[in-house]
């Protein structure tokens, strides 16, 4: 298991997710261009994460290739919701 602490920011407007998502979320990630990989967001200063907010999580990947400083998108469906970049990354 992947451990990070990353930033992100999730979009608004348009098609995009129009609720806010709490902590147990399990988008999909593109991380470095690979294949789509699943991952859970935990939230760590609020309840919940609305369109357009952005801040610092902790996302938990089963198994993903990824470093401090690496940028990635997370999706639903085909579009992407949101990116962010990863502040620091601990294996478990």
């Amino acid at each position: 298991m992947v451990k990070v602490r990353a930033k992100i920011k999730l979009y608004s407007g348009g098609g995009k997710r129009k609720t806010p998502f709490k902590s147990g979320y399990r988008p999909l990630f593109n991380v470095l261009e690979k294949t789509l990989v699943s991952g859970m967001i935990t939230l760590l200063d609020r309840e919940d994460f609305k369109p357009g907010d952005e801040g610092v999580v902790e996302i938990n990947f089963l198994e993903a290739d990824c470093s401090e400083g690496t940028r990635f998108f997370f999706y639903e469906g085909v579009e992407p919701l949101g990116e962010g970049f990863i502040v620091d990354a601990v294996r478990e």
